[in-house]
């Protein structure tokens, strides 16, 4: 049990360093909208991407990335959203499973 409280522990210090450091999901050069992402801090873990600005047949998704305590990882999506709309996604009702990485993936 205390491996997996180590785990979970890292992978909330990753989180908080991940936000920080996270890019748009639009290609290089490109301005789209503007996106910012949030995540519980407790389970199950959440995450949300919000985008306002965006032309009006753009649409966006939240992006998870989702890690468990043997370091597997996979990624989730949210719903397709339009802008000045909130999209959300959950890794797993498992309290051992984290948020690696939270970012968005649009559609134009």
């Amino acid at each position: 049990m205390k491996k997996n409280a180590s785990i979970i522990s890292g992978v909330t210090l990753a989180l908080a360093a991940g936000a920080l450091a996270l890019a748009p999901g639009a290609a290089a050069g490109e301005q789209v909208g503007n996106c910012h992402t949030s995540l519980s801090s407790r389970p199950p873990y959440t995450g949300t991407a919000y985008c306002s600005g965006m032309a009006w047949g753009d649409r966006f998704r939240v992006k998870l990335t989702c890690i468990d305590p043997r370091g597997s990882q996979w990624l989730v999506y949210g719903p397709w959203k339009k802008n000045d709309s909130t999209s959300t996604a959950k890794c797993s009702d498992n309290p051992n499973v984290g948020i690696y990485k939270a970012g968005w993936a649009f559609n134009h």
